[in-house]
């Protein structure tokens, strides 16, 4: 599929990165991540690219069918001054996606990262909202009531509105010193590794990586319906 993307949001904290990384890339085959960031926030040595640089991010656009252009919060002014700048540029982009959070503030600044694309002339079929870390045992509406209660945002929001629940997943995989993509791709058949285990130790490894696993694939069904819904 040839579709270029923008992650994007005033606020920091809504996360874009995850999204980016566990919701789309694995979603669109052979897909590339473009991290537009001036400070490392997320903890990795993957190559960032400066806002300022826009000529550069313009041209690894096109370097695969399909992009996904991950706008850190350090850098989103200038991705917006860059835009209106290079004139056209943001027509070479399909869809801008706009993470949402629960919290008043992430709310508010996602209603102002969305007034600011429409008053650039993107159309609201090209921009996409989707509620991220939203907890399960509470409505929808109440969560996100200050960023529904905008008609606009509302109406981009859809019907079917993308949420990605709050999932314990990363914690996890931080106290284990697991890296996402290595548990994602794990398909060991884990009972019968279990009952070959020559040891306690190697048992309880395997145990805990089953775990993991098990977990992994819930927030993966959730991230399913949440994709399905961005109704791309």
């Amino acid at each position: 599929m040839y579709l270029k993307m923008a992650v994007l949001n005033n606020s920091g904290n809504v996360g874009k990165s995850t999204i980016c990384q566990t919701l789309l890339k694995p979603r669109f085959e052979g897909s590339e991540i473009i991290k537009v960031e001036t400070i490392n926030t997320d903890g990795t040595t993957d190559e960032k690219i400066s806002a300022k640089e826009f000529d550069e991010i313009i041209k690894r656009i096109d370097d695969v069918d399909c992009t996904i252009i991950d706008v850190g919060a350090s850098n989103i002014e200038q991705f917006m001054v860059q835009m209106t700048e290079y004139q056209g540029s943001h027509d070479l982009i399909d869809y801008f996606i706009v993470p949402v959070t629960a919290q008043e503030k992430q709310q508010r600044d996602s209603i102002a990262t969305i007034n600011s694309l429409l008053d650039m002339g993107i159309e609201e079929s090209r921009i996409k909202a989707i509620f991220n870390l939203a907890e399960k045992d509470v409505a929808i509406e109440k969560q996100y009531s200050i960023f529904l209660s905008d008609k606009q945002c509302k109406r981009i929001a859809g019907k079917r509105i993308p949420t990605v629940y709050h999932n314990n997943i990363f914690t996890i995989l931080t106290k284990m010193s697991l890296k996402y993509d290595d548990v994602y791709n794990d398909d060991r058949d884990f009972r019968s590794l279990i009952r070959a285990a020559a040891s306690k130790e190697e048992r309880e490894d395997l145990s805990n990586r089953r775990t993991v696993k098990m977990l992994m694939n819930g927030f993966n069904s959730d991230l399913d319906l949440a994709f399905e819904s961005l109704s791309f």
